[in-house]
């Protein structure tokens, strides 16, 4: 991959750049473990990171070899904490430009940090790039000023990194050139999330000796498709009985996901297992004989409605554990998932269709162990994130 931005005239060991990421550890988000497995391969002298003072940042930047500058930039969700957050990240970069002469900035949200591209490119011709997730049209689309905002922010860029062809193509449909994109998808870290043996202490902890375990890793949103699969195991108890359901993760739609498991009596069938922290996912991973989540298009709330999956990081932790996965077929999961070979993509609101999947592979162990197998070599060979980090060098 060459790179094409023309402000490149020094050599890549005498180039600085200012990653902008917007959400970054101890925040746990697909976003932030992006960024943080991709910049742990870069030279901390020349990548500079600017990142807001979350809870537990101080521990997290004492164990990292990353050069993190930490200012007070809110996080939270309201209009007012995200224009204060994209106003802070212009000021707080302008400061640090004058100090520290940036070759190039890395601008991790096209709202949030785009408008910092964009400004630093006005006022001092730094060129930029933007990476985007997908959804944001959808979601936006119905907003004059901010569509029109990422439009001048995109063409702007000097390059844009989706995380999926599904994202690029939401963004080529609403005209910005083909060749302003570079095609990026996370990752995995195939060092630790790797097939082990069932953890005995997880296995007490949830009442797992013998059960068939079904396991989602994702926020409690709607378009993660918790729902439906709670709707399979209600359809499938009395045909296996050993089946389970385990639920990591936290979010918005927990009350509604336990009311609906109590309405369908599986109470004893489905386990919220909570927050579990980033190192210990591995062993939940591998607690699991099926991963599955069932992404769609979100539509109930009105704030998120249009957001979907742009690509399922799960995805791959699931199959580097080798793990076979049940993915719903809307968003970026066809670069996540090899369909048929890696995983199986349904239609994530076709209870039957699911239930078939479910059942066919809960009854023959060869098969999963063959997706698991291939889906591991996959992983190894295509997303680890020293492989994943090669394709970003040449914009550093």
């Amino acid at each position: 991959m060459q790179s094409d931005i023309s402000p490149y005239r020094k050599t890549m060991s005498e180039r600085k750049s200012l990653l902008i990421p917007g959400d970054f550890p101890p925040v746990v988000s697909g976003i932030a473990t992006y960024f943080v497995e991709i910049w742990k391969h870069f030279p901390p002298e020349k990548c500079y990171i600017l990142a807001p003072k979350d809870e537990g940042w101080q521990s997290f930047d004492a164990a990292s070899p990353l050069n993190i500058i930490r200012r007070c930039i809110p996080t939270g969700n309201t209009t007012k904490a995200k224009i204060l957050k994209s106003l802070l990240h212009t000021f707080w970069t302008i400061i640090l430009h004058l100090r520290y002469k940036f070759d190039i900035l890395h601008c991790g949200q096209v709202l949030s940090s785009g408008i910092t591209g964009w400004t630093l490119k006005k006022l001092f011709g730094v060129p930029y790039v933007i990476y985007v997730y997908g959804s944001e049209t959808y979601r936006f689309g119905d907003k004059p000023l901010l569509m029109n905002s990422i439009r001048s922010f995109l063409e702007n860029a000097d390059k844009i990194i989706p995380n999926s062809r599904f994202t690029m193509q939401e963004f080529l449909n609403i005209g910005i050139p083909a060749e302003k994109f570079d095609v990026i998808t996370p990752g995995v870290d195939t060092t630790r999330f790797t097939p082990m043996p069932k953890d005995p202490a997880l296995i007490e902890k949830y009442n797992l000796s013998g059960k068939f375990v079904l396991l989602t890793v994702a926020r409690l949103d709607e378009r993660k498709g918790h729902d439906f699969v709670i709707r399979t195991i209600a359809r499938l108890r009395n045909k296996f009985r050993n089946i389970s359901y385990l639920i990591v993760g936290k979010g918005r739609e927990e009350e509604a996901l336990r009311k609906l498991v109590n309405e369908l009596g599986v109470s004893d069938k489905v386990i919220f297992a909570g927050f579990v922290a980033d190192e210990d996912l591995p062993k939940y991973y591998n607690l699991s004989d099926l991963f599955i989540l069932l992404n769609r298009q979100s539509s109930a709330n009105e704030r998120l409605k249009g957001d979907y999956e742009g690509f399922g990081i799960v995805f791959l932790e699931a199959s580097a554990c080798a793990k076979p996965v049940i993915a719903g077929n809307f968003g970026g999961i066809h670069d996540a998932v090899e369909d048929d070979k890696s995983g199986y993509i349904i239609d994530g609101t076709d209870l039957n269709a699911i239930v078939a999947t479910v059942e066919r592979l809960i009854t023959d162990e060869s098969q999963r162990l063959e997706i698991g197998r291939h889906g591991l070599q996959r992983a190894q060979r295509y997303f680890d994130w020293k492989t994943i980090s090669k394709k970003v060098q040449p914009y550093l």
